[in-house]
This record gives structure tokens, C-alpha cells and sequence, in this order.
């Protein structure tokens, strides 16, 4: 029973640490403050708001000091990079460098 409340709570917490930021804080601003939820603003507080939800616990916890391999904090840079680019290429699409309309010959 241990285990599936412990499997439980990471599930949710997952669920939770994606679905506010990337959800409920875009709708927050955009019906409360009138930002436009693709505009630079709102994203830098979604991904604030997420890597503090991510981030303080692990922190907190002391497992992110105790992580000391250099290739693992390589790993997760080159990650979040990543993800920061996605979700503003998808959200911005005419500022995709290789999909812009080319010139006619």
C-alpha cells in the first residue's frame, strides 16, 4: 500500500509541476493582466514558475547539491535549452529561422 501512495504522490506532483505553469499561470496572466500568452513575459514567468516548482524541492531535499557529475548537469542544461526552445518555436512559428519563406527564383 506504501507504494502506491508513494507512486501516488509522485504522479501527482509531476502532473501538477507541468499543468500550473504551462497551463494555469498562461491563463492567469492573459485573463487577469491582458498578456498575451506567447508573448516573452509570460513564458519567462512559465518556466520561472516551473523550475521553481521543480527546482526548491530538490533543493530543499539536499538531492540537487549531492549531484556532482558534471555530465549530469550537462545533461540537464542541454535539456531545459531544449525545452525553452521548443515551447517558443512552437508558440512563435514565423521566427523559425529554417521555415521561413524563401524567396521565388
Amino acid at each position: 500500500m506504501v507504494d502506491i501512495l508513494g507512486t501516488a504522490a509522485i504522479v501527482i506532483a509531476t502532473v501538477v509541476a507541468i499543468v500550473v505553469p504551462f497551463v494555469v499561470v498562461p491563463e492567469i496572466l492573459e485573463r487577469r493582466g491582458g498578456y498575451n500568452p506567447r508573448s516573452g513575459f509570460v513564458r519567462g514567468v512559465v518556466w520561472a514558475s516551473f523550475l521553481a516548482i521543480v527546482l526548491v524541492p530538490a533543493t530543499a531535499s539536499g538531492f540537487l547539491p549531492s549531484v556532482t557529475n558534471p555530465a549530469d548537469w550537462l545533461i540537464f542544461l542541454v535539456a531545459m535549452a531544449v525545452a525553452v526552445l521548443y515551447d517558443y518555436y512552437r508558440l512563435n512559428p514565423e521566427k523559425v529561422p529554417w521555415a521561413r519563406a524563401k524567396p521565388d527564383r
